[in-house]
């Protein structure tokens, strides 16, 4: 029945870095998720979508890196109305977020083109992961973020920003997870990490800022982290992943994270590794015009590393 809704809406696309794209013609499927039914400190993320969307004519569309991205077309999937409605956030996840992302994931995937989640809260790509189930015989997640997300509920809500990583690796297509970036999470996040070993391999900001400055080379760093990857990888981004002055307003910032060009340095490397980017998620970007701006940019560039892998 989703599947059947979307298939009845798909030309209803929205404008996105200055393009409207039918679905016959996008390359991409950019899916809005305008959620954060699971923060736990400050809001915003839900507006992060739209503004993303609105702020996107800022960007110039000239990739030297990407030079197809500039004549692609973009399909940008926004809710018809907001979430919510009676009932507990969890509930709320269940009944509307988790179908909507799967149905639209499910009609990308079987149309053959290649998918963005735009978030909302980092609780989001659950329904992606649930649909890869499905399509693929299995792959890998590259999870970059300041947190580990590895408990299995958080202040009560089981669809946390905080849980999202402890759901993927209960699917049995998720191979294996590397996370990097990580730099404020729980005792018993870091007990889980050692238990799910080497199926789970955590790389903390601490420990990475500490090689560089004893004179490992990022690029060195980079190469150990792409090899421990399957040949097909889900894209997990936490805007807090960078050092907070990036976005400072994402919902729960911690200092010391990831230079955005470092971030670009890692995300190229995997492609250039020969290794296919199956989809990805941009959560937490905060509601704010300047954290707006930041990941335009940011998803632009993500969209050109996807596109400019499947040719």
């Amino acid at each position: 029945m989703y599947l059947r809704q979307v298939q009845l809406r798909v030309r209803q696309s929205q404008e996105i870095y200055g393009r409207l794209s039918s679905w016959e013609e996008a390359k991409l499927v950019l899916i809005a998720v305008p959620w954060e039914g699971g923060v736990s400190f400050r809001r915003g993320t839900a507006k992060a979508p739209s503004l993303i969307r609105l702020v996107s004519r800022q960007v110039d569309y000239y990739r030297s890196e990407y030079p197809h991205l500039e004549a692609a077309g973009l399909f940008w999937a926004e809710p018809e109305k907001p979430f919510g409605g009676e009932g507990s956030p969890d509930l709320v996840y269940e009944t509307q977020v988790l179908p909507y992302v799967e149905q639209w994931v499910e009609a990308a995937l079987l149309a053959g083109k290649p998918f963005g989640i735009v978030g909302g809260d980092h609780s989001v790509p659950l329904g992606a992961h649930r649909k890869l189930q499905t399509y693929t015989t299995g792959y890998g997640v590259l999870h970059i973020d300041a947190h580990a997300d590895l408990r299995p509920q958080y202040e009560g809500l089981v669809y946390s920003h905080a849980t999202i990583l402890h759901h993927a690796l209960e699917l049995p297509k998720v191979e294996r997870a590397v996370a990097v970036g990580i730099r404020d999470w729980a005792q018993a996040e870091a007990e889980r990490a050692h238990q799910l070993s080497p199926r789970l391999i955590v790389y903390e900001m601490r420990r990475l800022s500490q090689a560089t400055l004893l004179g490992r080379p990022w690029s060195e760093t980079v190469r150990e982290i792409v090899s421990l990857l399957p040949e097909k990888v889900y894209l997990s981004l936490d805007a807090d992943a960078l050092e907070v002055g990036y976005v400072p307003n994402t919902g729960t910032p911690v200092p010391g994270g990831l230079r955005y060009e470092e971030l670009f340095f890692l995300l190229e490397s995997l492609r250039n590794s020969g290794r296919q980017l199956i989809g990805f998620d941009l959560c937490e970007t905060g509601g704010q015009e300047l954290d707006a701006i930041v990941s335009a940019h940011l998803l632009y560039r993500l969209c050109g590393l996807v596109l400019e892998a499947v040719g």
